[in-house]
């Protein structure tokens, strides 16, 4: 998920790397990524149906990495055909990011969450929305019905022009 931590007050610069050393297994990985892959796939919906609120991280737009990286997903990225956009990705992490000169793991890492994460929300979106129409469901009920999520959601807030 592309989350981003939005801090109020002071910061401090680390020198140096932080390493994840994470020793989970495979299966824990791709079942943690199976669950962000809904989440993510809820947010896809929303920025094309507008069924929720704006998310927390709106005001990412006006900042400078987080920002532009929010815009490039939601103007670029989410605008290719499903499919395609997963293997653009990845020939992008892979490729033109050089990941090919990366370890075998680091390949297998390339291709789990840059191709095969990517196109599993894209799988999954396009579940949701076949669901939809198919059988006739809202966007609530196509999303418990693929996902399993419930959603509670409250009423939108009128915008006064």
């Amino acid at each position: 998920m592309d989350e981003h931590i939005v801090v109020s007050g002071d910061v401090a610069k680390f020198r140096g790397d932080i390493i994840d050393d994470n020793r989970n297994p495979l299966s824990w990985w791709t079942a943690k990524h199976n669950d962000y892959a809904s989440r993510e796939v809820i947010e896809l919906l929303n920025l094309e149906y507008g069924f929720m609120e704006p998310s927390a991280s709106e005001h990412l737009r006006f900042s400078r990495g987080a920002g532009w990286k929010r815009f490039l997903k939601e103007r670029c990225y989410a605008q290719l055909p499903i499919g395609l956009r997963a293997f653009c990705y990845f020939l992008y992490r892979y490729v033109v990011r050089l990941g090919f000169f990366d370890t075998r793991e680091a390949a297998a890492f390339h291709v789990l969450q840059g191709f095969w994460y990517r196109y599993l929300v894209d799988i999954k979106l396009h579940e949701v929305k076949c669901r939809m129409e198919e059988d006739g469901l809202g966007i609530s009920e196509a999303i418990f019905e693929v996902l399993g999520v419930e959603l509670h959601l409250p009423l939108k807030r009128a915008v006064n022009p």
